[in-house]
């Protein structure tokens, strides 16, 4: 019978030091992913390759200029255009709704990769936070020999209580999602 109950206490330990470097493992990803899309840290490691892609960039937005073409083509071509801009003023609004429409399209699409930074964050917030809870509830419901006397730290490091506070600043409880 003492043996049935070590072996349990074992696996149960086994189990808590699993968990615990699970817990490590996900805030070490969420650091790994957090470093490869901070692109500032980019411009300070490979200073003269941003500046290269920067003037490339630049090159590409800004409108070459026009050629110059001699005046009796010009002419022609402003007669032209003047009778082009007649029978288009009574199609003006299609297009101008068109002009919004690709206006919305550019605002949504700068932002939809911020909306998505900011989803990720809150599910690995919510994940962290519930890893901590069911931490701290199997810590709870194992009974004093697995929990550290109060004002010590437990094994791996873990200060009394669960976990350490996430890294958003403030304070939350388990069940309740991060605010951002």
């Amino acid at each position: 019978m003492a043996t049935a109950t070590n072996d349990i206490d074992e696996i149960r330990r086994q189990m808590a030091q699993i968990r615990r470097e699970l817990h490590e493992d996900v805030q070490e990803v969420v650091a790994g992913a957090e470093a490869v899309t901070d692109w500032r840290r980019y411009i300070r490691m490979y200073p003269w390759a941003s500046v290269g892609i920067a003037a490339a960039i630049g090159y590409l937005i800004v409108p070459k200029r026009r050629r110059s073409v001699p005046r009796d083509l010009a002419r022609q071509a402003d007669v032209a255009e003047v009778r082009e801009a007649l029978s288009r003023s009574t199609r003006a609004e299609p297009e101008a709704k068109k002009t919004r429409k690709s206006l919305i399209g550019a605002g949504l699409g700068m932002l939809a990769p911020l909306a998505w930074r900011a989803v990720q964050n809150y599910a690995m917030a919510y994940l962290e936070q519930w890893i901590a809870q069911q931490q701290q509830q199997y810590m709870t419901a194992s009974g004093p020999s697995h929990a550290a006397p109060p004002g010590q730290a437990r094994p791996g490091g873990m200060p009394p209580g669960g976990s350490s506070p996430p890294s958003g600043g403030g304070t939350r409880r388990p069940g309740n999602p991060p605010s951002f």
